[in-house]
């Protein structure tokens, strides 16, 4: 009985990691986050990595919050991890309002001449900490 349990628990949580990444993998190519990874790292070759990549990460973190890794998995890891997910969330919304022309509207309208790149990096410097903040909160 408890096999079938833990049988059943691993494909709900593999179709929910696939659907899952299908649909952050689709909401991506519409905005155009890994086009403009691409675009800006001069690295075409490397597409297919990087949706590998995308498609890799929302599946283990799929596996990661089924199985409640939180108390499995050692704090370093949790910061790297947060790390990361911050500065891509930051990309990922950027790359958002790029795609509805958001930016040009806030420059415009703060008459924002230079320190542009200082901006986008506070921004993803935020969602870093904003990630660290939940995950030890």
């Amino acid at each position: 009985m408890m096999y079938s349990n833990v049988i059943r628990l691993l494909i709900i949580g593999f179709s929910a990691g696939i659907f899952t990444s299908c649909g952050y993998f689709a909401l991506f190519m519409t905005v155009g986050v890994i086009n403009r990874f691409v675009q800006f790292t001069h690295t075409a070759d490397k597409e297919k990595f990087y949706e590998s990549i995308v498609i890799t990460g929302v599946v283990l973190g799929n596996f990661i919050c089924l199985f409640d890794a939180v108390k499995i998995l050692p704090v370093v890891f949790w910061i790297i991890f947060s790390l990361f997910a911050g500065s891509f969330t930051g990309c990922f919304l950027l790359s958002l309002a790029e795609a509805v022309k958001g930016i040009p509207v806030f420059i415009r309208r703060g008459r924002i001449r230079t320190g542009f790149v200082i901006i986008i990096m506070f921004l993803a410097l935020g969602k870093a900490l904003g990630s660290l903040f939940y995950f030890f909160c």
